[in-house]
């Protein structure tokens, strides 16, 4: 692994043997099974992220009944484009 860098953790006894069954299930090394988990655990976090502030702008400005109508007006013209073909 080039730009990698070695670490030592401590992690309790059972969370180790649940790692080296998963990562023998797997086929793979520890820390390619670290790695996944981090990678895995990296990415939820930015979706969360991602999600909040969606969640906080849509808060701050909801769309107005207009906006709405105009988004059913034209999911409705497409299912009906899709109809004709």
């Amino acid at each position: 692994m080039q730009n990698s860098l070695k670490i030592a953790i401590s992690i309790p006894k059972g969370s180790f043997k649940k790692i080296e069954e998963l990562r023998n299930k797997m086929g793979i090394g520890r820390s390619a099974l670290i790695d996944k988990a981090i990678r895995f655990w990296l990415d939820s976090t930015e979706r969360e992220e991602l999600i909040k502030r969606y969640e906080e702008g849509y808060k701050n400005r909801p769309e107005c009944i207009g906006e709405v109508r105009a988004m059913e007006k034209s999911a409705a013209e497409a299912f009906q484009e899709e109809d004709l073909k």
